[in-house]
């Protein structure tokens, strides 16, 4: 705005408003930018190294319940924390802690896996599977067992019963955490 003035013999006088545009300077805005930018590279790059799929390995597959249910090859064992039952007719083989410590339960665990195999058309062993479904909370030694009796029937594929939780991780406390 002109600023007005009056001098001493009353005359007035006038002052130019003079407009000082000054440049704006984005130089730390371009540091923060850069530094964000690395940030996001150094990220996303580690993200795909993570999921990415290496050219000679070799992934198991998995599939869905209603491709299951269409194979009538699948034999389920069902591991709980007290008892462990075979097959579709719930047959009882005792508890997890019998198939480690019970040579006579190991051997009816492969005799019954080995006649469920026996069962199967020649031209359908190939598409034979077990399913294991076993408690969360039970320790992995089980479940080796009955991969390994189920290994020496031959069983070409175990599978693992799982319920999907996008969220398993952040929900995830290991047992001497909590």
């Amino acid at each position: 705005m002109a600023n007005n003035k009056v001098n001493k013999k009353g005359s007035r006088r006038v002052r130019r408003k003079i407009e000082e545009t000054r440049g704006l300077s984005i130089t730390s805005l371009l540091d923060v930018l850069t530094i964000i930018l690395v940030f996001l590279i150094k990220n996303v790059s580690m993200e795909a190294v993570k999921i990415s799929e290496l050219p000679d390995m070799h992934y198991p597959t998995t599939i869905t319940d209603e491709k299951l249910l269409e194979n009538p090859e699948v034999i389920p064992v069902k591991l709980y924390q007290d008892r462990v039952l075979f097959g579709i007719d719930n047959l009882r083989m005792g508890t997890p802690d019998d198939i480690i410590s019970d040579s006579n339960k190991r051997l009816a665990m492969q005799q019954y896996f080995e006649s469920e195999m026996a069962k199967i058309p020649e031209d359908k062993k190939d598409k034979a599977c077990l399913v294991v479904q076993a408690d969360a909370f039970l320790r992995c030694v089980y479940l080796t067992e009955i991969i390994r009796v189920a290994t020496f029937a031959n069983f070409p594929n175990i599978y693992f019963a799982t319920i999907e939780d996008p969220d398993w991780l952040t929900d995830y406390r290991p047992a001497s955490l909590q």
